[in-house]
């Protein structure tokens, strides 16, 4: 899970830096920058399903060889 939140705060910096780049300069064409906004939501919310559903599958295998669960 540490890693997905990391992750995701990485992306989520990545992203409010270069919108604040592109609000002051306008370095990019804006159909080039809302494709990467796009691609970095999109991938802000793989990055956090991913390690949730992660997180809730190591959760329930440690219950289960530990005894707590059946199945």
């Amino acid at each position: 899970m540490k890693v997905g939140v990391i992750l995701c705060c990485m992306i989520a910096v990545a992203w409010v830096v270069l919108a604040l780049v592109q609000l002051w300069f306008v370095p990019l064409d804006a159909a080039v920058f809302i494709k990467i906004s796009i691609t970095a939501g999109l991938l802000f919310v793989i990055v956090l399903v991913l390690s949730l559903v992660l997180r809730e599958y190591l959760t329930d295998k440690k219950l289960k060889d530990s005894g707590h669960l059946d199945g």
